[in-house]
């Protein structure tokens, strides 16, 4: 059975076909989907997934679907119109075991771009902290100061849970746009 099959498309099909079709059996096929089956029938799904996958990764890539063509002697086959958008080569339509997650992860500034003072970072939560602590003893004792004291932080933490992030996300754009 050759990739083809696997995907059920021509052989001569554009590559816009093919990725169509990748995608509509993939929908089908894949095991999340039927999260309800048993065991055997989402092995199943399991190994289809694995075999579109398969068929994707050479028929997706202009070399490697020509090198797989002249692997099986099919020739003749058009080469791709101007038209036809090959797929980016960063999609990656499987999961890679060598992707190291925690570089992607990584929460360095990029560029010129500084991240936010550590005393920005945790003031909401230091307010929160503050407010709560100010409101229970203002209400247990009575002590109307301790009580406003409660409320003032509450409000502060407030604003500062809403600019905190807003003060960080026009930084990364300054970082961009230079």
């Amino acid at each position: 059975m050759t990739h083809y099959d696997v995907l059920g498309v021509a052989v001569d099909a554009a590559t816009p076909d093919i990725r169509r079709a990748y995608v509509r059996r993939a929908r089908e096929a894949h095991p999340d989907f039927h999260p309800e089956a048993d065991p055997t029938t989402r092995a199943a799904h399991e190994a289809e997934i694995r075999r579109l996958n398969e068929a994707w990764a050479v028929l997706g890539d202009a070399q490697a679907r020509r090198r797989y063509d002249e692997s099986l002697g099919v020739g003749g086959r058009p080469p791709a119109s101007p038209a036809q958008r090959e797929p980016d080569p960063v999609f990656v339509p499987y999961d890679d075991d060598d992707t190291d997650y925690a570089a992607l992860l990584d929460d360095a500034p990029i560029g010129r771009g500084a991240r936010l003072p550590r005393a920005a970072q945790l003031a909401p939560a230091v307010l929160l902290v503050a407010a709560v602590f100010g409101l229970s003893a203002g209400v247990v004792t009575s002590f109307g100061p301790l009580l406003g004291f409660g409320v003032v932080c509450l409000v502060l933490s407030g604003l500062c849970f809403v600019l905190t992030p807003a003060l960080a996300v026009m930084r990364s754009l300054d970082s961009e746009r230079d």
